[in-house]
């Protein structure tokens, strides 16, 4: 009772613990995903096969200023960490006071009252805080936790960013491809309505004929230049998160890229998600810096102990002039212990330390919190993956179908049987079912990016491991 003084915790304690990611249940959708074993590698989107995608992710990575002002966060806490170790350390200090002092005869014996004289003092004081109870200690682990989730953010926020701009570029191919097809079918457009013309002047067709082909050349005309507005802005999106003006957009050529979207899963998911994604990780740290301060806060309560040593030169003798303190008569030294002990203080300590318990508790649920998302975020992907499959095999039939149907009309054009119009209605017909796949495609390759993301990115273990792997002692303060 005396080492705590009159001060308790009152019985302030965590209440929140850490979820385990292996007993979570990824469901049927995930678990009957064959699990090749491998995570993917940091460049994983070069298995798609497009030099130009690659140049412009490296881009972003080296121009984007968000992952200059994640980096400057990491600068700050590395500069916080430095600021708590010098705690740990002996202080030295000087001090020097020279000057002119008068002394007044009716206040102070004569002498030196009455006199002028000079005053001087130079010293210095050592000092060096025993931190018998690790609260320093505690401050230093805890902004050296902070440190690793900062250095792990800045991963997180590369791997956005990689994300983002693969999306938009695929995306931009997208648009490519429903640009070819709107451009086709806008000529298709235009040649019916001449035949329509052709035959409104023979009295084959009505004037409301000719209206409705002339509206759907201009909704044709307005679709192509919606298409060709869109792939400006995704050039404009590219170069924006490259951190480049809109203009670099303007060199971007077509994407070419290879349509390879396995549907795999690495083995122990759930388990070994916890190391692999970077908000997880950084999350776990913030756990750990939050338990430090629980530590250090809960030292507060007792006494602080620190070893002080001061020596100097004073003088301050009626006779004698400026340099009458540089000798051995004026040397002074003493050197002892500084105890300091809470006895009553309004409850400060008691709050410090309540604060501290409910920033462990809002950070072991913000970490249980990026769990569960994450393993959504997994099951919802695979989920869209099998989806598009399925869609895209789908999509195939009805090209194929759409194929052979403007075969036969071509023939029956060519035969006589049918007419132009039956080739146009068929070829169009056609191109929706291809721009239907492109479209497919591109969601198939949108997804298994976000599932890139979702477990990762390629993330890797190293001196930025989770706290369990790192110092195996961490979460002490877990109810």
């Amino acid at each position: 009772m005396f080492l705590g003084g009159c001060i308790g915790t009152g019985g302030i304690h965590p209440r929140s613990t850490l979820l385990d990611a292996s007993r979570l249940e990824p469901g049927a959708a995930v678990t009957g995903v064959p699990a090749d074993g491998t995570w993917p590698a940091n460049d994983w989107w070069t298995r798609w096969q497009d030099p130009q995608l690659d140049q412009w992710v490296k881009q972003a990575i080296a121009g984007q200023p968000s992952l200059r002002i994640a980096q400057a966060r990491l600068d700050l806490a590395q500069a916080q960490a430095h600021i708590a170790g010098a705690s740990r350390a002996p202080q030295l200090g000087a001090v020097a006071d020279l000057g002119r002092e008068r002394y007044p005869l009716y206040a102070t014996p004569s002498p030196p009252g009455g006199y002028t004289v000079w005053s001087n003092e130079v010293g210095a004081t050592l000092s060096y805080d025993l931190d018998f109870w690790g609260k320093h200690k505690a401050e230093l682990s805890g902004a050296l936790d902070v440190v690793h989730a900062s250095r792990v953010e800045s991963r997180g926020v590369q791997l956005a960013l990689e994300t983002a701009v693969v999306r938009a570029y695929i995306e931009l191919s997208l648009q490519y491809d429903l640009l070819d097809a709107e451009t086709v079918i806008a000529e298709q457009s235009r040649q019916t309505r001449d035949i329509v013309a052709r035959r409104a002047a023979a009295g084959l067709a009505t004037r409301l004929d000719l209206s409705q082909a002339d509206a759907q050349v201009a909704n044709e005309a307005s679709q192509l230049e919606q298409t060709r507005r869109q792939i400006a802005l995704l050039g404009h999106t590219l170069a924006a998160l490259s951190g480049q003006g809109p203009g670099a957009g303007d060199a971007i050529a077509r994407p070419r890229l290879a349509l390879d979207v396995p549907i795999a899963l690495p083995t122990r998911l759930p388990a070994e998600l916890i190391g692999r994604r970077p908000d997880i990780i950084a999350q776990r740290w913030r756990v750990e810096a939050a338990s430090e301060g629980i530590t250090a806060a809960h030292a507060a309560f007792y006494p602080n102990i620190d070893l002080i040593a001061t020596a100097g030169l004073t003088s301050a003798t009626t006779f004698g002039g400026f340099f009458n303190f540089l000798n051995s008569d004026a040397i002074g030294h003493r050197v002892g212990a500084a105890i300091s002990l809470p006895i009553f203080d309004g409850g400060r300590l008691q709050g410090q330390y309540g604060a501290a318990v409910a920033g462990y508790d809002a950070a072991v649920e913000s970490y249980n919190q990026s769990v569960i998302l994450a393993m959504q975020q997994v099951a919802d992907q695979v989920v869209s993956l099998q989806s598009l499959a399925t869609q895209q095999q789908q999509a195939e039939q009805a090209v194929a179908s759409a194929t052979a149907a403007h075969d036969l009309a071509l023939q029956g054009y060519r035969s006589g049987i049918t007419e132009f119009l039956n080739v146009i209605a068929t070829e169009a017909t056609l191109l929706r079912d291809r721009q239907q796949l492109a479209g497919i495609q591109a969601r198939r390759l949108d997804s298994w990016a976000l599932l890139m993301q979702a477990i990762g990115g390629g993330l890797e273990g190293g001196t930025d491991a989770t706290p369990d792997a790192a110092r195996p002692d961490g979460d002490r303060h877990a109810p």
